[in-house]
């Protein structure tokens, strides 16, 4: 059955790791703008490419879940930040 309306949230970051140094504190920075400029959207894993021209391969990885984005170093297997849906 097709919903008769679209919900739309807020994206959220949630950064889980200290920079490493200053670009990459930059980098997170950046991230910080580009998802508090983002209005509501029905599906936040859109960002996603935007998210891998800032933070690219072979130094970082972004991935989606079911209803967010992750963003890990390649050498470290913490989780770098989130974005995800604030409902």
């Amino acid at each position: 059955m097709t919903p008769l309306h679209t919900i739309l949230t807020l994206p959220r970051l949630r950064v889980e790791q200290t920079p490493l140094d200053a670009t990459e504190a930059d980098l997170l920075a950046r991230l910080g703008r580009l998802v508090e400029a983002t209005g509501p959207m029905p599906d936040v894993r859109v960002l996603a490419p935007a998210i891998r021209a800032l933070f690219p391969a072979p130094t970082y990885q972004v991935g989606c879940g079911g209803t967010h984005i992750w963003l890990h170093r390649t050498d470290d297997p913490g989780r770098l930040a989130i974005i995800h849906e604030d409902r």
